[in-house]
Parts: structure tokens; C-alpha cells; sequence
């Protein structure tokens, strides 16, 4: 197969829940300015993207909200409105039949950040080389680089090759025990939601894991174009079940391998997170915007829209964006997203 056969999917539909008042429903992480540069998430993850296949090619699927807002953001690719959210299984199986003439195709998370893009482009080709090659689901892991209970693990099994392995099992988030063990036992890799496929092999194992699903998208047809392909969406969406990927495909299916990746990769999910990827003052602290900082130790401080003052803190967040304030321990800003819980309970329905 040629490299014309070749297709990136990016899954750009987050809602922007772990890094409010910053993020917001209309803005979300993945179009904050996170990256190297001040690009957003996205814009590095379409440069990344472009390294694997052509512009054409290449296909994000978003919320139908965000569609012109991802189209300024990112020329010359293609940008599906999802109808309805509906989790990944879905807006995979949809946005790969978008191209029927893209044989193989990487599915791309559009908010991680890599910097690597040299080693990211080198791994993800030779995802591509055994998917082409073999019937098998390519995902990729990433060596434990501490201990981590916000991400999901992958035990390895028999080695194929270098770095190259079967999946023995696909774990949930665990409990700090035992991340503390996986992370040292040299068994166990970060499953960072990187996936290499061809689309027939997928539809197979999506037939086992979810048949009901595998018909519906074996069967979707839709007028040329992102508008025929949105009124086509909007019919069958609400048809189907709302299931990741990981449980309607890769946990039932006995063909997936992993590869162990050589790049940097984060998921950035949370304030924290982000914080230990910038630089810092002379006493740790992280500015971003319009901040000032007085007399304090290892916070973080981002004023947007407006002035974010801190004063004799240690150890806090203070974000002030949209019009709204966050004052936050550091070791408590995984819990972010129960504010934006909140506010949407607040909302008038």
C-alpha cells in the first residue's frame, strides 16, 4: 500500500471542563494556546497529522458548535459537526467513513501534547507499516513516567518485535497502590488513546464487541460533502449507543498490539499538569497573561481578559478568565471539572 492510502481521523470533540474559567463549552482545551509557541492543542496536533498523510486526508471530528471555530483554526483539512455527542466508538466509525478511499487510518486525540514530533511521526509510521501488513488494532503505550491515577494503562504481553508487543489487557484508572506498582513493574505502559487501523479490520471487531453499531455504520450513507455527511449523522446518532472505543472495540478484540512509544506525550489533564510543563520564577511560580505575583511560592497564576493578582500564597492556582475566578490548591485541581459540573446543574434547562 502507498502512503496515499493513508488517512489521520482527530477526535476534537472535549467540552472543556478540566482547565476552567480558561476553558469553556465554546472554547475548549484543545483550543487553548497549551503548545510550544502559543499554538493551540489543535494546531499541533494537525501538524503532527500532516507528517502522516496528506491535508486531504486528513478529517477532525468535532462538536457541530465548534465547526466554524475549528475550520479558522485549521485550512485545508476537512471538519465534521458531530449532531450529538456520542463518545468515541461512534464519531470514529463515522469519520472514517468519511474517506472510502483512505485505506489505514491514525486516530488522533486533538488535545495531548507531544513535542517530539520527529519520534511521534517515526512511531506512527511504523504503526501504520504493521497495520497495513497485518489484521491487527496498532495502539500506542507510553513508559511510565511516574506514577499516574488519571490515565488508563496497558499490560504488554508476548513481544513481537522491538518495543512491539501484544496487548495482554487493557486496565482502567487504578487506585494510587497499584499505579504505584504498574508503574515499576516494567510491564504496564500509558494508554494514550493513539490508535493505527484499516478500517475493515476495525468494522470486524466492532462487529463482535457492538454488531448493532458495526450495521449502522456499514450502512451509513450521506449526500457528498460535511453538510451531506452532518444531515446523514444527525439521523443515525441518536440511534446509537454513547461507548468509547476502549469498551466497544479494543477489550473485546484478541488482535491488538502495542507499540511502546519513543516520544514525549501528555494528556494535560489538569491545571497541575500543565503547570509542571512551563517555566518558573526564582520561587517556582508560573505566570500566564496579565498575572502578578507577590510574595508567593510554587503557584500558578494566568490572567485572561483581565488582572489575576496572588498574594503570600503557596501551592494555589488562581485563573481568572471569561469573567470568572479560580482559586484552587494544586493537589486538588483534578477536581476542576465539578465546578463546570455545577455550572451546568445551575443552568436553566
Amino acid at each position: 500500500m502507498s502512503g496515499d492510502d493513508r488517512g489521520v481521523l482527530v477526535l476534537a470533540g472535549g467540552r472543556g471542563e478540566r482547565f476552567w474559567p480558561w476553558s469553556t463549552p465554546s472554547r475548549p482545551k484543545q483550543l487553548l494556546p497549551l503548545a510550544s509557541g502559543g499554538r493551540t492543542l489543535l494546531a499541533a496536533t494537525i501538524e503532527r497529522a500532516r507528517r502522516l498523510a496528506r491535508p486531504e486526508r486528513i478529517v477532525i471530528v468535532t462538536a457541530a458548535d465548534l465547526v466554524d471555530e475549528v475550520r479558522r483554526e485549521c485550512k485545508g483539512v476537512t471538519v465534521l459537526g458531530e449532531p450529538i455527542a456520542r463518545n468515541t466508538a461512534p464519531a470514529i466509525a463515522a469519520g472514517m467513513v468519511y474517506l472510502p478511499g483512505v485505506t489505514t487510518w491514525a486516530v488522533l486525540a486533538a488535545d495531548h501534547l507531544i513535542d517530539d514530533t520527529d519520534a511521534f511521526a517515526r512511531d506512527l509510521d511504523r504503526a501504520f507499516a504493521i497495520a497495513e501488513r497485518d489484521p491487527v488494532l496498532v495502539t500506542i503505550g507510553i513508559p511510565p513516567r511516574g506514577v499516574e491515577t488519571n490515565f488508563g494503562y496497558i499490560q504488554r504481553g508476548a513481544r513481537l518485535a522491538d518495543r512491539v508487543y501484544r496487548v495482554a489487557r487493557f486496565k482502567e484508572k487504578p487506585e494510587r497502590a497499584l499505579a504505584e506498582a504498574w508503574s515499576a513493574d516494567g510491564e504496564h505502559l500509558w494508554n494514550a488513546s493513539l490508535f493505527v487501523w484499516r478500517r475493515s479490520v476495525f468494522m470486524d471487531a466492532l462487529e463482535v464487541g457492538r454488531p448493532e453499531m458495526a450495521r449502522v455504520f456499514r450502512d451509513f450513507r450521506f449526500a457528498s460533502g460535511p453538510d451531506g455527511w452532518r444531515n446523514a449523522a444527525g439521523e443515525i446518532f441518536p440511534t446509537v449507543e454513547a461507548i468509547s472505543v476502549d469498551y466497544a472495540v479494543l477489550e473485546h478484540a484478541p488482535n491488538t498490539i502495542v507499540i511502546e512509544a519513543t516520544f514525549d506525550w501528555d494528556d494535560l489533564g489538569s491545571w497541575g499538569a500543565w503547570a509542571r510543563r512551563q517555566p518558573r520564577d526564582a520561587r517556582g511560580n508560573v505566570r500566564f497573561g496579565d498575572a502578578i505575583v507577590e510574595d508567593c511560592d510554587d503557584c500558578v497564576v494566568v490572567g485572561e481578559g483581565g488582572t489575576a493578582a496572588a498574594v503570600g500564597l503557596r501551592d494555589m492556582v488562581v485563573v481568572h478568565s471569561h469573567g470568572a475566578t479560580l482559586a484552587c490548591r494544586l493537589d486538588r485541581t483534578d477536581h476542576v471539572r465539578r465546578v463546570s459540573a455545577a455550572l451546568r446543574d445551575r443552568s436553566p434547562s
